[in-house]
C-alpha cells in the first residue's frame, strides 16, 4: 500500500502556508533531480519549513528561483502565491520576479 508522507515524523502539523511551500519545493526537487545544486538549495527550503521558518522559506525559494532562473510550472507558482498571500508576504515573489519564469505544464 502506498503511503504519502504528509508531515515529517515527530513534528507538529505544518501550517497551511508551510505545507504549500514544502509541497512546491518537493515537486521542484523531483523535477530538477538532475541538478544537484538546485536540489540542495530546495532541500534547504524544505528544512526551513520543517523547522517552523515558513517566512524565511518563502523568501529563500523566491531567491533560489530568481538566481537559478529555472522555469516554474504554473501550478507551483499558484501554490507559492497562495502561501505568500496567507503570510501577507507577496513581495517575496514579486520583488524577485518569479512570475516571469512561469511556464504552462
Amino acid at each position: 500500500m502506498f503511503m504519502c508522507r504528509r508531515n515529517p515524523p515527530g513534528n507538529p502539523p505544518l501550517d497551511p502556508s508551510g505545507a504549500l511551500i514544502r509541497s512546491v519545493a518537493l515537486r521542484m526537487i523531483r523535477r530538477l533531480a538532475d541538478q544537484p545544486g538546485l536540489v540542495s538549495a530546495l532541500s534547504s527550503v524544505v528544512d526551513m519549513v520543517e523547522n517552523d521558518e515558513t517566512d524565511l522559506a518563502l523568501d529563500d525559494i523566491g531567491m533560489v528561483i530568481h538566481y537559478s532562473q529555472f522555469p516554474v510550472l504554473r501550478s507551483e507558482y499558484e501554490d507559492l502565491v497562495r502561501a505568500a498571500q496567507q503570510l501577507d508576504s507577496l513581495e517575496s515573489l514579486t520583488d524577485t520576479g518569479v512570475e516571469r519564469l512561469v511556464v504552462d505544464g
